[in-house]
């Protein structure tokens, strides 16, 4: 995570659990939440340099993955990923 942005390595998943690292690169703080069919999880406010796992179960469908702090959201710090098979 980066002011504004947020980098995954990939945006197609199967179905299972997955652990997401999120890394705060930017100054600002940040917080990575993870958001789809029966979900909503996410990692405590992150400082500048700090990082946290979050460990979530996917199911078919898709999944918003953003910034809730502050108005990062709107900002453009989220992405979109989508799990099937």
């Amino acid at each position: 995570m980066n002011e504004f942005t947020i980098q995954l390595p990939q945006q197609n998943f199967r179905p299972g659990t997955y652990t997401f690292a999120a890394s705060n690169e930017g100054q600002a703080p940040h917080a990575l939440e993870i958001e789809g069919p029966g979900l909503e999880q996410a990692t405590d406010t992150l400082s500048a340099g700090q990082s946290a796992d979050l460990t979530v179960t996917l199911q078919p469908g898709s999944y918003k993955v953003y910034c809730p702090v502050g108005n990062h959201d709107e900002q453009g710090m989220n992405t979109t990923i989508n799990v099937s098979g």
